[in-house]
């Protein structure tokens, strides 16, 4: 066979393997999510939760999705540069920032209704007197504060004038604490008193301070590979049916409502910063997306949450810590 024959069939025989890959990669049955930064971190249960319920939704319609753990645990920075290929990680639910927004497919749907960015604050008991007596940010400012060195909060807090000390490491952040290397660590409500409850056995001096509160424009979005875009829109499709039927709601008051009311947000004083990550898409015109004080006390009232429990938490096998692929 000529040399110039054998390569146009080569280049016909790959172009015919290539397209289908492509396609069957997206509509493939398996989802593969991130895995958490320690075994006592369980900020991401409720979003593996969410995405299976979303996907179960519309599977009459788009077919069974399995969602499965990633391999490896990874950084945030990792984890944006295996989603652009696709391969280890298929979806991931973090706060946006401007590459993630423009180089991956985001669900603008704020998944923890925006409570991330209500942020009180972990601390020694020996500095509650001193949160006691912030009355400005200003105050709360002159305080330094720690963050994960990704982490979207480090650089909008910097931005805003805040001393910020970050960590590498999820784990060495609470140690960074006790050990004093910064005063204040911010925590969504959604995330202190678990984390607080996980930890307290070996830093007992540590408390969630009851004072204050930092208020942070933050949704959290799932990010889907661009490899799955017919992915992407299951989920959507998925996510507002279960906002149409209420499931999305009982499933968020059922994780955090405990959580919301340990957080006494009318006893604290709340200080206000801006988030410059946003971008003009952030869906902040549809308040149904979004937490409110005032609609959420009702809705957690006429929910009883004094009897709702994270039953899925025990029905559920959660992805857990891994080996640290950087």
């Amino acid at each position: 066979m000529k040399p110039a024959i054998a390569l146009l069939l080569f280049g016909i025989l790959l172009y015919s393997t290539v397209l289908p890959a492509s396609a069957e990669t997206d509509n493939a049955p398996i989802v593969l999510i991130n895995r958490p930064y320690s075994v006592h971190d369980t900020r991401y249960e409720y979003p593996q939760e969410l995405l299976r319920m979303a996907l179960a939704e519309v599977s009459g319609t788009y077919g069974i999705k399995e969602v499965r753990c990633s391999r490896y645990t990874m950084s945030r920075d990792r984890l944006f540069q295996e989603l652009l290929k696709g391969d280890l990680v298929q979806v991931v639910a973090e706060a946006p920032k401007p590459h993630w927004e423009q180089k991956l497919i985001p669900i603008r749907i704020p998944i923890r209704k925006g409570i991330q960015g209500y942020r009180v604050f972990l601390i020694k008991r020996e500095n509650e007197s001193r949160m006691r007596e912030v009355r400005t940010l200003d105050d709360l400012m002159a305080m330094p504060t720690g963050s994960g060195g990704q982490w979207s909060t480090a650089s909008i807090m910097a931005r805003a004038g805040f001393n910020v000390i970050t960590g590498s490491n999820y784990e060495g952040l609470f140690r960074m604490l006790e050990q004093g290397r910064f005063t204040t660590f911010g925590r969504g409500i959604n995330e202190a008193y678990s984390e607080l409850k996980a930890h307290q056995g070996v830093f007992p001096d540590l408390m969630v301070d009851p004072s204050v509160m930092l208020y942070i424009p933050l949704p959290t979005y799932f990010f889907v590979t661009p490899k799955r875009p017919k992915l992407a829109s299951q989920i959507e499709a998925g996510l507002r049916a279960m906002q149409k039927d209420g499931s999305f709601d009982r499933l968020f008051y059922a994780y955090f409502g405990k959580d919301i009311e340990r957080a006494r947000l009318r006893q604290r004083r709340i200080f206000f910063i801006p988030n410059p990550d946003l971008s003009a898409q952030t869906p902040f015109s549809d308040k149904k997306l979004w937490f409110d004080p005032q609609v959420d006390s009702r809705m957690l009232a006429s929910l009883g949450t004094a009897t709702q429990s994270i039953s899925v938490s025990s029905q559920r096998q959660y992805c857990t810590y891994n080996s640290p692929l950087q």
